[in-house]
């Protein structure tokens, strides 16, 4: 998910956003990344689920921020999947498993099933048991239609032949297009999927921030296409399935919400949640010191960071944990220069990523290290170094005029020239607005390339999903800066951000090595396999050099300490995974 502070899993767009993942990676069994800390420091790492858990009262109204404004209601879109709109989908669209903070598990959302069942492995069978009482906030039955709609919106192909919606503008299809048939019973409260062939994360499927939107409120917008691509992407959501309902959204000011009086769980303690929209991190403090926000989430800095450490003898509460995040350097393989081999390898190994980490996040964060794999954190069983055998992101000018050299090019150093097809352009790279980390680290990118004598142009961009996307000419990038934020399934979180033609393979990286590794990958139920396999395509992504890892991102919450129940949650969910458990602590 993309994450556009940090940017929501992996799925992408985002960035602080950051994009979400749809795939997203995480650990799928062992320890999990989060090394938290409060007000005074302490590690909350092995308490991570239950942390600041308390009785709450009835009533209140807590704000919470958010970093960018909603343009896209559609979190299963790639437009639209990012990590704020999941952030506030969490209480509307229900998920059969939500993402635990821990970051290892994922947990049955027992208000709407009762049990989720795989019933046979030939062919692989799930059965889901939807709660009788579950209903959407308009009356209408949670029922396995909409498990279907999920599935068809979701299914592109190319892996299912059926393809029932090849121009729905998915974030991603992992498990969706192994589907051949999702059926109901039970008056359509047991949903039966069989797949054509084995999904063994097939726990990601209809949840953790994806979670179900209404068949029936499909079904008054037209086709599939449009009511995926139209509707749920550009209208406001009218209709819940969860514990808050939106009462109102203003855009670039705050979506409030209030109780769904429908909701068939337990109710949630707050009268109303406000998700305020402030998009300039240095404003967040300032926010929560005036009792404007009861609760911050923002990308940390170091000013930042030392401003709300100054508030924690006034009630205030903070978590600095190294969760699912990553940042990474991204290019565009649709400009023809940058479709070269040689360029993309030199331009990373002159990147010199100690350095980008000594000048932004370990200023505050001495935990942060290089990241030298894309699908699993330092601290998860199965991670290994990628990426440093094959010499990007060392600062090695030397070794990257050398490249050049050898692969031709002239004008190294002072006005790179392609052997075949001339002078280099300058290249655009862009970052999110107001965010000061990542303007950092493309101006540090841009001095390492000049050195090869490439120029580049460092901009910001006001709509993350529309860079991404190349949506918009205005918006488009040659090199990019953003986060993916994972889930606890590392294979299938991430397979689209890397296959051919994937919803989140926004670069346009196509490898039929990648892509067969990947389909191994998510096929299997064998977490040691899955290790293996990605492992293997991890070190292609890094010859190919694509994409470029920087480091394991740190996440920050802080809140006042009248508050229970809210904690981190560094995965693609964030903090609002539980909002409807959020109240004040009770005297």
């Amino acid at each position: 998910m993309l994450r556009n502070r940090r940017t929501a899993g992996w799925a992408a767009v985002a960035a602080i956003s950051s994009v979400v993942i749809a795939a997203c990676g995480g650990s799928s069994s062992g320890g999990g990344g989060n090394g938290s800390g409060n007000g005074n420091g302490t590690p909350i790492s092995s308490n991570a689920d239950t942390y600041n858990s308390g009785t709450a009262q009835q009533g209140g109204t807590f704000t919470y921020t958010l970093e960018k404004n909603i343009e896209n209601w559609n979190i299963d879109s790639a437009e639209g999947n990012t990590f704020e709109t999941a952030e506030v989908l969490n209480s509307i669209y229900p998920a059969v498993f939500n993402d635990q903070p821990d970051t290892s598990n994922v947990a049955l959302n027992t208000a709407m099933v009762t049990s989720a069942t795989e019933t046979s492995t030939n062919p692989e069978t799930i059965v889901y048991k939807i709660n009788p009482k579950a209903v959407w906030s308009d009356g209408v039955p949670i029922t396995y239609k909409d498990f279907q709609y999920a599935w068809q919106t979701q299914d592109t192909g190319p892996n299912n032949p059926s393809g029932h919606c090849p121009k729905c503008a998915i974030a991603g299809n992992a498990g969706y297009d192994q589907i051949k048939s999702i059926t109901g019973s039970d008056g359509g409260k047991t949903a039966t999927v069989v797949f054509n062939t084995p999904f063994g994360d097939w726990k990601s499927l209809f949840g953790a921030g994806y979670g179900l939107m209404p068949e029936h409120i499909a079904a008054q917008h037209g086709s599939l296409e449009s009511s995926f691509n139209g509707y749920f992407s550009t209208t406001v959501p009218k209709v819940s399935g969860g514990p808050f309902i939106i009462q109102s959204f203003k855009s670039n000011q705050a979506v409030t919400l209030v109780p769904n009086p429908k909701y068939y769980g337990p109710a949630p303690h707050l009268d109303k949640l406000i998700f305020r929209i402030i998009t300039d991190a240095t404003a967040e403090p300032t926010a929560l010191q005036n009792h404007e926000v009861d609760a911050i989430y923002p990308q940390p800095e170091l000013d930042l960071v030392d401003q709300i450490k100054a508030l924690a003898g006034q009630g205030v509460k903070y978590q600095l944990d190294l969760g699912l995040d990553w940042e990474h350097f991204d290019f565009n393989l649709h400009n023809k220069f940058l479709a070269q081999l040689p360029l993309r390898q030199a331009l990373f190994t002159a990147v010199d990523l100690q350095a980008i980490i000594d000048r932004t996040v370990g200023q505050f964060d001495p935990n942060v290290g290089v990241l030298n794999n894309r699908f699993l954190m330092p601290d998860q069983a199965g991670y290994q170094d990628d990426v440093t055998s094959t010499g990007i992101g060392s600062g090695d000018v030397t070794a990257a005029k050398k490249i050049l050299t050898d692969a031709g090019y002239t004008g190294v150093g002072t006005k790179l020239v392609d052997p075949k097809l001339g002078p280099v352009p300058a290249l655009t790279m862009k970052y999110t607005v107001g965010n000061s980390i990542r303007q950092t680290e493309c101006e540090l990118f841009a001095q390492d390339a000049k050195a090869l004598g490439v120029t580049v142009n460092v901009s910001s961009t006001d709509d993350l999903g529309a860079s991404l996307t190349h949506a918009d000419p205005q918006h488009d990038y040659d090199v990019i800066v953003f986060a993916w934020v994972g889930t606890p399934f590392f294979a299938s979180g991430s397979a689209s951000n890397y296959n051919t033609g994937g919803g989140n393979n926004f670069g346009g990286y196509s490898n039929p090595l990648v892509d067969k590794l990947m389909k191994e990958a998510v096929s299997s139920s064998d977490r040691a396999t899955q290790v293996a396999d990605v492992n293997k395509v991890d070190l292609q992504l890094s010859k190919d050099a694509y994409t470029l890892p920087l480091y394991q991102k740190p996440t920050f919450l802080a809140y006042y300490d009248k508050w229970v129940n809210i904690r981190d949650n560094a995965t693609n969910q964030g903090p609002a995974y539980n909002a409807g458990e959020w109240g004040l602590a009770s005297s």
